[in-house]
């Protein structure tokens, strides 16, 4: 019941996800990101999987050994859709023989998309169509890549909630966004994005640099 993607700016080297689902708060429940490896696990998700998969990647750095690792430490794991992102190389998807139909993984330029009881067989290849010929920033063409997954199908039920995340250089994530419920979620998420984006290299520069750091205040009520 959700569809996932992740994907990597080849410019920047940033890396990242967003996911929707027409249950409440995905953001808290699916989707992980480490420097160099993004994780899902999806479908009957167990969150406890990520920690697995993020632990497995920073002893191996290795995508097999990354998803053996969740594959091995799941419960039924013919429930779970597992994924494994690299910042580089091939990135590897697995899908349980119960996960609803249509459902599956598909890799494209850049990215990974997964889904779920999906409305129809064309969202997973209209997600990555909708990534890779976006512009912008990452976390915009991930957004653009959910929008056009959910204009060919999206899921079978109304949607209800969607997240989006970017990890950027210095192991500080740029983009760390939630909607957790709304009857139009990746719209609000987009909307969300837009007004945080000219405010993140202030809230990043804070983490680095606190003493040349504007005030929060400058930040979030300036009238420029």
């Amino acid at each position: 019941m959700t569809f996932s993607l992740a994907g990597r700016c080849a410019e920047t080297g940033d890396i990242g996800f967003a996911v929707t689902t027409s249950s409440v708060c995905v953001g808290a429940r699916v989707g992980a990101v480490t420097d160099g490896c993004v994780v899902f696990s999806q479908a009957r998700t167990d969150p406890r999987l990520h920690a697995i998969g993020i632990e497995a990647w920073k002893l191996s750095e290795d995508t097999e050994t990354t998803l053996f690792a969740m594959q091995d430490a799941a419960t039924a794991l013919h429930w779970r859709q597992l994924g494994v992102f690299p910042a580089q190389g091939k990135p590897l998807h697995f899908t349980g023989e119960s996960c609803l139909d249509h459902c599956g993984g598909l890799i494209g330029n850049e990215c990974l998309a997964l889904g779920n009881f999906l409305g129809s067989d064309q969202v997973l290849p209209e997600t990555i169509r909708g990534f890779e010929t976006a512009t912008g920033s990452l976390a915009v063409r991930l957004i653009a890549g959910l929008k056009a997954g959910e204009n060919a199908g999206s899921e079978r039920d109304p949607l209800q909630s969607a997240a989006v995340v970017v990890l950027g250089s210095k192991d500080l994530k740029d983009v760390d966004l939630r909607i957790d419920s709304s009857d139009d979620p990746i719209s609000d998420l987009a909307a969300l994005l837009v007004d945080w984006l000219p405010k993140a290299p202030a809230y990043r520069l804070r983490a680095l640099d606190p003493d040349a750091a504007p005030s929060s205040s400058s930040v979030e009520h300036s009238k420029e």
